[in-house]
């Protein structure tokens, strides 16, 4: 299994023989105790770019870039034991190291650590903490952690209800294509919480996350279609039609 979320380095577009020469440099630069380089090629093995996977080598590397400090290199080393792959599974540790990194503005890190406080994985469940950290990223432009919110303030958890703030949360991450936002912005719509009611936002953008495989979606828009008139229905779904062709282009 390849770790979600890493850093990839692109060499698309080079040779082979001048990646090779660009492999020799960063092994030198490790060498030379450059973190970044150390950062870079521990994810290198991890993924099995260019080089073998290799485990033992991406624990070496990434370890001692994330005691130097490096956010990148702590991030990873969390996925690592996050996700038990070169290493023993320890969410403790892989809390750690996450939250190393997010308090340096690492945005995948403060998302993951909002995850592990809100379900208490590695750490005591914590919604205020968890809300802490999702707002933090979600702040950064973090899609997850945007509907993440949104969920927050719909519930209550970390936070007091608000269900303004939960549809601006949603509305900014569906935009982006998320589909649990956009089945969470269409109910918004549809119950006229957080928003005025509005059957027809609301077909328009539960069609959107049925399309991506919401089911719940799918019963909602059963619904509708059963309420508002068929020249309505065609006009909102050539409207999600062109949406969708902005996310394959």
């Amino acid at each position: 299994m390849n770790l979600k979320g890493l850093l990839l380095i692109s060499c698309i577009g080079f040779s082979s023989a001048l990646w090779a020469d660009q492999l020799r440099d960063l092994k030198q630069r490790v060498e030379q105790g450059d973190v970044n380089a150390e950062t870079d090629l521990g994810v290198e093995y991890v993924l099995g770019i260019d080089v073998p996977k290799d485990y033992s080598q991406a624990y070496k590397l990434l370890s001692t870039a994330a005691q130097k400090g490096n956010k990148l290199a702590q991030y990873n080393l969390g996925l690592m034991y996050d996700l038990g792959e070169g290493v023993v599974l320890d969410r403790q540790i892989a809390a750690k190291w996450f939250k190393k990194s997010a308090e340096q503005g690492d945005v995948p890190a403060q998302f993951k650590l909002g995850l592990m406080y809100a379900h208490g994985e590695g750490v005591v469940r914590h919604y205020e903490e968890a809300f802490k950290w999702f707002h933090k990223a979600a702040e950064q432009g973090h899609t997850l952690s945007q509907v993440n919110l949104g969920l927050m303030y719909v519930r209550g958890e970390g936070v007091a209800k608000d269900l303004e703030e939960a549809f601006k949360w949603f509305k900014t991450s569906a935009e982006k294509g998320d589909v649990i936002a956009e089945y969470h912005l269409g109910l918004s719509y549809f119950e006229g919480e957080g928003v005025k009611k509005d059957l027809n936002e609301a077909y328009f953008w539960l069609i959107l996350a049925a399309a991506q495989g919401d089911e719940h979606a799918q019963e909602l828009i059963n619904e509708l279609e059963a309420e508002l008139p068929a020249k309505e229905i065609t006009a909102l779904q050539k409207r999600a039609s062109e949406w969708n062709l902005k996310f394959l282009k």
